[in-house]
């Protein structure tokens, strides 16, 4: 369910503020146009609209209502489905690839990736995504600052407090559940991933992170006020890195191993 304490400015946020993702990102697993995937997490759409230009059927899961609230509306062509990956509303064998983006670090990844197995036909794909902050043009530099003044201590939380890199993900403990799961290893690409925001676009990157959305309203539209200040340019430009990881379902083992 949704937390009501962030209400509908935090989807909103989310929207407006985060980066999508490059279509190289997509193409990695070799799949063809006429492929049905799903994606997991689906969260405001990001990704489902790049998927939706990319293949025949699109089937997008997301739990949170808030997020489907927006998700349906922002991609009309793609199923959309109430669910979550340990128990993926899909049948057996159904789908031709699982796509996840910022969201496997949050999963209960043994769990997550046996059902993963279950809908995924033999030896199709799954491919993970996130993306990673790089420098900022021109530099934000004072807004950093006062991020780090009036931010929680990192230590508190799962996820960098200026730019959402989580923990779970920069530590590499998000791949331990593939060690005895049925998938091949991992494959790695690193993809740029530029994006062109204008001053209120970053504000609402920033006011997109968890702990300014849990704020009181009083004191979240002050410090986002406060942070749209110190934007004195016309635009700004990101330099995301996207990590693609892929794989596919291991081939079953014939009677001869």
């Amino acid at each position: 369910m949704s937390n009501p304490t962030m209400a509908g400015h935090w989807y909103e946020n989310d929207e407006r503020g985060r980066p999508g993702y490059p279509p190289e990102a997509v193409a990695l697993a070799e799949l063809l146009p006429t492929a049905a995937v799903a994606e997991l997490g689906a969260g405001t759409g990001k990704l489902t609209r790049l998927l939706l230009s990319e293949f025949e059927r699109v089937i997008a899961v997301e739990p949170d209502d808030g997020m489907r609230r927006m998700l349906i509306p922002l991609c009309p062509a793609a199923e959309v489905l109430d669910g979550n990956a340990e128990d993926i509303p899909l049948d057996a064998a159904s789908i031709d690839a699982v796509f996840i983006s910022e969201a496997f670090h949050r999963f209960d990844g043994e769990r997550a990736l046996a059902d993963i197995a279950r809908v995924l036909r033999p030896q199709d794909a799954l491919t993970l995504l996130w993306n990673l902050p790089g420098p900022t043009t021109p530099s934000i530099a004072r807004l950093e600052q006062l991020l780090d003044d009036r931010g929680p201590d990192p230590a508190n939380l799962s996820y960098d407090p200026k730019d959402l890199n989580p923990s779970l993900f920069a530590t590499d403990q998000w791949r331990a559940p593939f060690i005895d799961a049925p998938f091949e290893a991992l494959r790695e690409a690193r993809l740029p991933n530029p994006q062109t925001v204008s001053p209120d676009g970053l504000v609402a990157f920033f006011g997109s992170m968890g702990w300014i959305a849990e704020l009181p309203d009083v004191e979240r539209l002050s410090l986002l006020d406060e942070l749209r200040s110190l934007l004195t340019a016309d635009e700004y430009t990101r330099s995301w890195e996207t990590r693609a990881y892929w794989t596919r379902v291991k081939s079953p083992k014939g009677p001869y191993g």
